[in-house]
């Protein structure tokens, strides 16, 4: 038979086991972070078409990390992809961090672009000749959230831009997608 000690204990377990369900459940639930990347604009373009030809380009991309949990969100090392026409052109590393409890952390990537590449390409004339040089970005991150060093979730981010580099006007406009998966 059970003493009314034994009863209390029991009970008190019970009760403590109910309020972290439901603690879990509602406000320590890993929930997915955000990741934002967009192509704020250029660091460097240097174009000129007369008497000799030059191009330097240096994109800046902006990778937004916004973390709902009430843990920190430690994210790897990720790389930023630019393309020409399919073909890259360009990356850069996405360099490993934290962003703490509730809160958003922004981080510039600088991307240096193989001019020789893109103007190995058969329709660098005819881009050119319309003033705007198309590209493609891709930025994917990887990383956790551990809550009470218990629960942990997984998460991988893949951000990809389509942008276009005014050449005339020095000036860089992108639309981006990004997407999390657990």
């Amino acid at each position: 038979m059970l003493t009314t000690k034994t009863r209390s204990r029991s009970f008190l377990i019970l009760v403590l086991l109910v309020t972290l369900i439901i603690l879990y459940l509602t406000v320590f639930k890993p929930k997915q972070p955000e990741v934002r990347g967009t192509v704020v604009g250029l660091r460097q373009i240097e174009f000129q078409p007369f008497p000799n030809f030059m191009l330097n380009i240096t994109l800046v991309v902006v990778v937004t990390v916004e973390n709902p949990n009430y843990a920190g969100f430690e994210f790897k090392s990720g790389t930023t992809l630019i393309f020409y026409r399919g073909v890259l052109v360009g990356q850069a590393p996405v360099m490993e961090g934290e962003v703490g409890a509730r809160s958003t952390e922004t981080l510039s990537v600088y991307v240096e672009l193989e001019v020789s590449t893109i103007t190995a390409n058969p329709n660098f004339v005819q881009d050119i000749a319309s003033g705007i040089l198309p590209l493609e970005s891709s930025t994917s991150v990887q990383g956790k959230v551990t809550i009470l060093g218990v629960f942990e979730l997984n998460a991988s981010a893949f951000t990809s831009c389509d942008i276009a580099v005014l050449l005339l006007s020095r000036f860089a406009r992108a639309t981006c997608n990004s997407r999390v998966s657990t």
